[in-house]
């Protein structure tokens, strides 16, 4: 058998010894850009996985800083605080006192004198004394409530007080619902006017030909009811290639829209625009035409103290084409992912 295959492949190398085959014109054209386009392809979907795999790697720290700095403490103790009041009533003070009404006994009646049996025997007895017995019964102790004093209901016809040391606290006899009293607990401070001020980047492309660009910027912050604010202010944008340097100025405006809240940490929202215009760089930068663009993004406030806080903003933004010649990072890549972190003062 391997005999005949040897002689089999000895007659086709005879055969085709010195055959050539006619190529048609631009073959290998078609043939070098097919493969320089399966490139680009795994290089845009390498790109993209490295992009969202960033994204969840911000999430997740944000996520584990959040676990690590919550009160749980302070957060267990106020559970606590609420389960103990729900049965007793609300607490306003550092006391409690309940006044009870005197017991007061019936009076003993009489005891009936038995029949006389004879005037010689039951003439010389007096009648019996009625007997009458009474008793009140008064408690008072002392109570310290170290949490913060709820309200009181004064048309309350049970209460409690303890005297001591000129602290007292009224406790209401009506059981109020968990609800209502994590509501008032929970009454937040009027949202106020902030200040942020802020640097960003966002993704490098044109493999390597355009560097990361860099962003800073200053915006004032004002609330526009519980959930919204509208932010404005100043941005600075440097754009870095091979030879070239381009400086921006602009003014980015957003939308922010509160999803969640507590005493640490705050969780938004955020969609706007902003408008460049190039100032530095350009071989004629009074003919660059200003440049729009779209912005999206979620982030998380973390509060350092009542008027301090930091946060981080990751996003995703869209620039339009302009009839600008300059080829930087934004013409290369128009939608790409950025992220903003700075500190946040509320005044």
């Amino acid at each position: 058998m391997k005999r005949e295959n040897d002689e089999l492949t000895d007659l086709f190398r005879s055969r085709l010894d010195g055959a050539e085959l006619t190529v048609r014109d631009g073959f290998w054209d078609e043939l070098s850009s097919s493969i320089s386009v399966v490139q680009r392809r795994r290089k845009l979907v390498l790109t993209r996985i490295a992009a969202a795999a960033s994204v969840l790697l911000v999430l997740g720290v944000s996520s584990a800083a959040f676990w690590y700095f919550s009160p749980k403490e302070e957060i267990q103790q106020a559970f606590t605080q609420i389960a103990a009041t729900s049965d007793a009533g609300s607490l306003s003070g550092d006391a409690v006192r309940q006044e009870f009404k005197p017991i007061q006994a019936q009076p003993i009646l009489q005891k009936p004198a038995p029949a006389r049996m004879g005037a010689s025997v039951w003439d010389d007895q007096e009648d019996e004394d009625s007997i009458s017995v009474s008793f009140s019964m008064s408690f008072s102790f002392t109570a310290t409530s170290s949490g913060t004093p709820r309200r009181t209901n004064e048309n309350s016809t049970e209460h409690w007080q303890a005297g001591g040391n000129g602290n007292s606290t009224t406790v209401s006899g009506e059981q109020k619902d968990l609800a209502s009293v994590t509501a008032v607990a929970s009454d937040a401070k009027p949202r106020r006017r902030a200040v942020k001020a802020a640097v960003g980047t966002a993704l490098p492309a044109g493999n390597g030909k355009y560097k990361m660009p860099v962003s800073a910027s200053v915006m004032l912050e004002q609330p526009l009811g519980k959930k919204f604010s509208l932010e404005g202010g100043l941005q600075y944008s440097n754009l870095r290639s091979d030879g070239q340097n381009l400086h921006y100025i602009g003014i980015p405006v957003k939308m922010n829209y509160t999803l969640a809240s507590n005493r640490k940490v705050d969780w938004y929202a955020s969609i706007g625009g902003v408008a460049d215009k190039c100032i530095a760089g350009a071989p004629d930068n009074s003919e660059e035409p200003i440049q729009l663009a779209l912005t999206a993004g979620i982030g998380m406030i973390y509060k350092i103290c009542d008027k301090v806080a930091l946060f981080a903003e990751p996003g995703i933004s869209y620039h339009f084409k302009t009839s600008s010649a300059l080829e930087t990072v934004r013409t290369e890549r128009p939608t790409n992912l950025n992220l903003i972190c700075g500190i946040r003062m509320t005044y």
